[in-house]
């Protein structure tokens, strides 16, 4: 549906037994109790090779080659945590799209060059919203849609097309977005520092500061809802 070219296809089962011995204790226990027994498939692989796209390097980061992984989670909320295990041992930047029955979420990260070694290690980590369609997201994520000026540029433009589609989604909100001014992560801060003010005053004892956190709640709701408004 997002129309790779067919020459970036492998579409094979990940042969996790082979790198099994290059993790730890705790990231062994990670793949055991959170991924279904050989639910990882290696989908497709992005490279200078196979599209002529060019490759990108500069001082922070290096881009040879893109991934694409779909892993089943017995838990989509540990996709994270599997997400950074699976980055520690594939050193390229990676689009994973995690399965848990029905449900389906993207995963993608901002990398930066390690000093000594050269390899990428992850700056940010961008979990989007499980509750977004996989046509949905696929439909927007076409691939002769992306800016193909470098590796580099692909796998961003596919984060910043993933950030758009949420922002649409959850706030009614149709705009570019660009990494380095993200508004989704700006409302998506403001509703997890509501809800944990929230929270707070429903277990609070004492009505001043009860009231007190309700105040500070309706501070940040009004900072919200002004920023929706400003780009609505």
């Amino acid at each position: 549906m997002i129309q790779l070219p067919k020459s970036t296809h492998v579409l094979r089962t990940f042969p996790y037994n082979k790198i099994e011995p290059q993790l730890n204790t705790a990231q062994k226990k990670i793949i055991s109790e959170h991924v279904v027994s050989r639910g990882i498939r290696l989908l497709a692989i992005i490279s200078s090779n196979n599209t002529n796209i060019p490759k990108f390097e500069d001082e922070t980061v290096r881009f040879e080659e893109i991934h694409f992984y779909s892993i089943q989670l017995q838990n989509l909320k540990k996709s994270i945590d599997v997400y950074k295990v699976v980055a520690q041992i594939i050193p390229y930047p990676l689009v994973i799209l995690f399965i848990d029955g029905e449900q389906m979420r993207w995963v993608m990260a901002t990398h930066r060059k390690q000093k000594q070694t050269h390899l990428l290690s992850i700056d940010q980590t961008f979990e989007f919203d499980e509750t977004i369609s996989l046509d949905l997201s696929e439909n927007n994520l076409k691939f002769t849609m992306m800016d193909n000026l470098n590796i580099k540029a692909v796998y961003h433009s596919w984060i910043e097309q993933l950030l758009q589609i949420e922002l649409n989604f959850k706030y009614g909100i149709y705009r570019n977005i660009k990494l380095e001014n993200n508004l989704l992560q700006q409302l998506k801060d403001l509703d997890r520092q509501i809800e944990q003010l929230v929270s707070q005053a429903k277990r609070e004892k004492q009505m001043n500061k009860r009231i007190s956190l309700q105040v500070e709640a309706n501070k940040l709701k009004s900072v919200k809802q002004a920023l929706i408004e400003k780009e609505q």
